[in-house]
C-alpha cells in the first residue's frame, strides 16, 4: 500500500484553505494542477511552479 500524500496551499504560503489528499505524487499533482491554475494564476506547465507544487507534498 502506497502513503497517503498530502498538498496544502498554505505549505506554498498561500492565504487559501484548499488541501488535496490523493495515493501517489503523480495523481495529487494532477488534482492540485487545476487548483493552482484556477485560483493562484499559476502555471503549471512551469517546471518551477511543479517544484514547489512537489517541495510542498508531505
Amino acid at each position: 500500500m502506497q502513503d497517503v500524500r498530502t498538498f496544502r496551499c498554505k505549505d506554498l504560503g498561500l492565504e487559501c484553505e484548499f488541501e488535496e489528499k490523493a495515493e501517489s505524487e503523480n495523481e495529487l499533482m494532477k488534482r492540485v494542477e487545476g487548483h493552482v491554475q484556477t485560483a493562484h494564476q499559476m502555471n503549471p506547465e512551469q517546471p518551477e511552479v511543479q517544484e514547489k507544487i512537489r517541495k510542498a507534498m508531505k
